[in-house]
């Protein structure tokens, strides 16, 4: 079956994005001037459009016109049990962190019941932002909070994780994770969140909870993690 007339337009202006000719950032010309160079009817250019737009290539601003988006991000938390620091190393991404906050505090129930401690036993919180160099105009990229036992790890709070990776430090204490549960979910992020993210308080958040297990079966570390939907992609592997 012969493919779609604006399927194929779609994927001609697909090419042009990927390749470069429409750089990130760049405006599309006007729909009648697309269909007068294609040679086709204006509602077929927009069919064409709108499907781009759903993959998050393009966004269509009223009274502007439509422009090329940055392309995605891709994220492999989903797949492999890794820091987000190992993770950026791998992509070749030059990853910046500030450090929100960090403290000694009581568990509340919903991180006690994860890490299968006492009510109000105490834990280490680490609250980060972070975002990848030269990426996105350097928004940030994900906004995330960790719980780890302090009886576990009672020196966690005097380290700097301005640039240290809590996954290798947790190496070097002898609690690896070897292996995660994660679940994910679309939400709309709260306030504090949203302002951390640099984005409106009514745009999407891809919302993950990951719980870090040692090879015992102790959990060691809880997290919670906000991605801005508009700049996110998950990459999920699954083997037989």
């Amino acid at each position: 079956m012969a493919q779609a007339l604006y399927m194929q337009i779609a994927e001609d202006i697909r090419g042009k994005i990927i390749r470069g000719e429409y750089p990130a950032g760049a405006q599309l010309p006007a729909e009648n001037e697309l269909s007068a160079r294609l040679n086709v009817s204006r509602p077929t250019v927009r069919q064409a459009l709108d499907l781009l737009a759903r993959e998050g290539r393009l966004t269509r601003v009223k009274g502007s016109g439509t422009f090329v988006c940055e392309p995605k991000i891709v994220h492999e938390s989903t797949s492999f049990v890794t820091g987000y620091r190992e993770e950026s190393r791998k992509n070749h991404r030059v990853l910046r962190t500030r450090v929100v906050q960090i403290g000694v505090e009581r568990a509340g129930e919903r991180v006690a019941e994860a890490l299968g401690l006492r009510p109000n036993q105490q834990v280490t919180r680490l609250v980060r932002i972070r975002h990848l160099e030269n990426v996105n105009n350097n928004a940030p990229v994900v906004y995330t909070t960790v719980f780890v036992p302090y009886s576990l790890f009672p020196d966690m709070s005097g380290l700097d994780f301005t640039d240290a990776s809590l996954y290798e430090a947790l190496d070097s204490r002898n609690l690896s994770v070897t292996h995660a549960s994660r679940r994910l979910e679309v939400v709309m992020p709260p306030a504090r969140v949203a302002a951390g993210l640099s984005i409106s308080a009514f745009e999407p958040a891809v919302y993950i909870t990951s719980l870090g297990y040692m090879r015992s079966g102790q959990a060691v570390e809880y997290s919670e993690s906000y991605y801005p939907a508009s700049l996110s992609s998950f990459r999920i592997e699954i083997r037989r």
